[in-house]
């Protein structure tokens, strides 16, 4: 059984080992500038600047099996008025092994739980369209497309 639960400070090694796992997911196939290693160091300070955050206007949490992290959900909150408050989701991660259990699933509705208590009106979350099966999973847990973004990469 898992339980979604607020970040401990065991949780660190864990949090950052995923959120660098998280990277090779969504640097696969990317051309990029940097090397390979500079960016693992920029996505393990990164980490501990998340894990670290008092910020109210954000959340992270895990999913724990067992005393075992298996996966987070990070969420921000954009209040530009009373009348305009907006949520995102910018991260999710569940190790490979436990994909597919409804671990990620239970994340984001506790993610969408906190920020229907700080009284969200929309939500949103960024997918890339080769994402297939991100696309499915949000599709299936309530999110609708509302848009298409293109982008123009200058040929090396």
């Amino acid at each position: 059984m898992v339980k979604i639960r607020e970040p401990e400070e065991k949780d660190l090694m864990h949090f950052t080992r995923y959120a660098v796992e998280f990277l090779h997911t969504m640097d696969a196939g990317k051309s990029e500038r940097r090397t390979l290693n500079e960016r693992i160091k920029e996505r393990k300070y990164w980490a501990a600047d998340q894990f670290l955050a008092r910020d109210p206007k954000q959340k992270l949490l895990f999913a724990d099996m067992d005393g075992r992290i298996v996966g987070y959900i990070l969420g921000t909150i954009d209040k530009e008025s009373e009348a305009k408050v907006y949520g995102y989701i910018r991260e999710l991660f569940v190790d490979e092994f436990y994909r597919r259990e409804g671990i990620g699933t239970e994340l984001s509705d506790a993610l969408l739980t906190w920020m229907d208590e700080q009284e969200v009106k929309s939500i949103q979350v960024g997918v890339k369209a080769q994402q297939s099966r991100v696309n499915d999973f949000i599709r299936a847990i309530g999110f609708i497309p509302v848009s298409t973004l293109y982008e123009y990469q200058k040929k090396s």
